[in-house]
């Protein structure tokens, strides 16, 4: 064998075992060029005609908003899964994202931008989740998320793997369940009308997003305003994103959310007391107006604010007696109370109290007029009212007498029906008069009625559930729990207080936390377990403690 052909003998499977090497080399470093990226994922769909319901309101909207969906950039069919990416990503480079699946990048688009651009922190990418109701149904309920991915790049040892469909069950459980909507539980788009849509208006109104009338009607003023939160919210960046303007999962939840904090903003954080003055007296003043009880917002703890607050205390059983220890004090109990009383009380209940002209609950109206020198039980019962408005400072006598005269006629400057003591009518208890005292006395039984029929609702469902499980047993608390508790005690535990109105959690956990301690100590103030948030058992769920919630199972 000559030089030559010993040197053909021995190269040839020399150069392959190297281009194996080389090739193992290049492979293993693919495999190890992943790495992790942080994305904005908004979703989009494909509009087919005659579905139940558009984003912009119209087959026509949509398509202009997301094309007819057939072929992406690179001309591959498109499918739910399918990736849009800033062009600095190539075609076919893999990602791995959760919720959706392994993926790779086949189109571009106007709105598919890179970090910096737009308001956008991270590079953005868009999925395509379908057809018709189906795909809008999943890119709404996708909405916009900033994830964290594997970022693959162009490695053909990698197949696609989109899970997408067990996705959208996922979701609705999560959006049902879990994070279930109170107020908007459906969703609301351009040209929809009714209730709903009323009650979408006059909370954009309240919040300052919506001028336009109050007609249940969805159109282009609701519209812009819907978008305008949504872009404060950070939910969409502009007009042109999907889901703009539209009332989707992700906007009610958004919505919700803004909404309960307003109604927690009603109630002061700190003690309040005599002679006490700001803002928070005035959010005091107005939980109380909004209860019913008859107090001028003035921003001072003065004696009208004092005897309402007293007023609420004896309605609700935290006090007795004047000369109780806190009485006509904002304090702890006092708060724990109120929060939950408003709670109960939702805004579309207020506004149909507030805007009723005519009495719906029974009461014990005034229907007599009253003078000077009369006597009996209305005498008694007008000085008992007055007395409660804190004009009237001695034992009701039922003789209407100096004393009564002066009292109505405080009530009747209080109320802009006299001017000054030398006017016709002034200190009688005359049709006007009269009037103004029932209609107090009548906003005060409306707005206990409707929270009693609240409670009452709630008990209901309580009393069905245990008819249903009656041959089951019920759980109990069996040991005691506090802060870094963990297992199904504690999930019980957040879940009664939930049902009662005093966890706060988005949904409930095993976990024993802050948010759970804070709900406890509600609680304990509620059921006067506790005097204050200094005692010793103060959100941890000792033997009193457990007693009182086993006696609620």
């Amino acid at each position: 064998m000559n030089t030559k052909s010993l040197y053909h003998f021995h190269a040839k499977p020399m150069i392959l075992i190297i281009g194996t090497i080389l090739a193992f080399f290049a492979l293993h470093q693919i495999a190890h060029a992943a790495y992790q990226k942080t994305f904005i994922i908004s979703a989009y769909y494909s509009p087919l005609a005659g579905q139940e319901r558009y984003v912009t309101g119209s087959y026509e909207g949509d398509i202009r908003l997301n094309g007819s969906g057939v072929n992406s950039a690179d001309g591959t069919p498109v499918y739910p899964g399918m990736i849009a990416a800033p062009s600095t990503y190539a075609f076919g480079t893999k990602m791995k994202i959760p919720g959706i699946g392994t993926v790779a990048v086949h189109d571009r688009g106007g709105a598919i931008v890179h970090a910096g651009e737009r308001g956008n922190s991270h590079d953005r990418l868009d999925v395509w989740m379908g057809y018709g109701d189906a795909g809008l149904t999943r890119a709404l309920n996708w909405g916009k998320r900033t994830v964290t991915a594997t970022v693959y790049g162009r490695d053909p040892n990698i197949e696609e793997n989109v899970y997408l469909e067990g996705f959208s069950e996922a979701e609705r459980f999560i959006r049902n369940i879990v994070v279930q909507q109170k107020i908007f539980k459906k969703d609301l788009w351009y040209g929809t009308s009714g209730d709903k849509v009323k009650e979408l208006q006059e909370y954009l109104t309240d919040l300052d997003y919506y001028k336009g009338k109050i007609d249940g009607y969805y159109g282009d003023e609701v519209y812009k305003a819907v978008m305008q939160f949504q872009i404060d919210e950070r939910i969409v960046d502009r007009q042109e994103d999907f889901g703009a303007g539209y009332l989707g999962p992700q906007t009610r939840s958004k919505l919700e959310a803004v909404i309960t904090n307003r109604k927690k903003e009603l109630v002061p954080k700190k003690n309040l007391g005599k002679d006490d003055s700001g803002d928070e007296v005035k959010k005091l003043q107005k939980a109380l107006q909004k209860l019913g009880f008859d107090v001028e917002i003035t921003g001072i703890y003065d004696e009208d604010t004092i005897n309402a607050v007293f007023e609420f205390q004896k309605e609700h059983e935290i006090v007795d007696y004047e000369d109780d220890l806190g009485a006509g004090y904002f304090g702890p109990k006092t708060f724990s109370v109120l929060s939950q009383k408003l709670s109960e009380l939702d805004d579309t209940a207020i506004a149909q109290v507030q805007e009723a002209s005519i009495v719906q609950a029974e009461f014990d109206a005034f229907t007599n007029d009253l003078k000077p020198g009369d006597k009996g039980t209305d005498v008694r019962r007008l000085q008992e009212d007055l007395k409660k408005f804190n004009l009237f400072a001695i034992e009701p006598t039922g003789y209407y007498g100096d004393l009564t005269k002066h009292a109505v006629l405080k009530f009747q400057q209080k109320k802009g029906i006299i001017t000054s003591q030398n006017d016709s009518g002034a200190g009688v208890f005359g049709p006007r008069t009269r009037m103004a005292v029932n209609n107090i006395l009548g906003y005060r039984a409306n707005t206990k009625a409707i929270i009693a029929s609240k409670t009452a609702s709630f008990k209901n469902k309580v009393a069905i559930k245990s008819e249903e499980k009656a041959d089951v047993q019920s759980p109990v608390f069996t040991s005691e729990l506090s802060i870094g508790s963990r297992g199904e005690q504690v999930a019980l535990l957040q879940k009664t207080l939930k049902d009662l109105g005093f966890y706060n959690g988005g949904f409930t956990t095993d976990y024993y936390g802050n948010i759970t301690k804070d709900a406890v100590i509600n609680f304990q103030l509620d059921k006067g377990l506790i005097s204050s948030v200094n005692d010793m058992e103060a959100g941890n769920v000792g033997s009193r403690t457990r007693e009182a919630l086993n006696a609620l199972l």
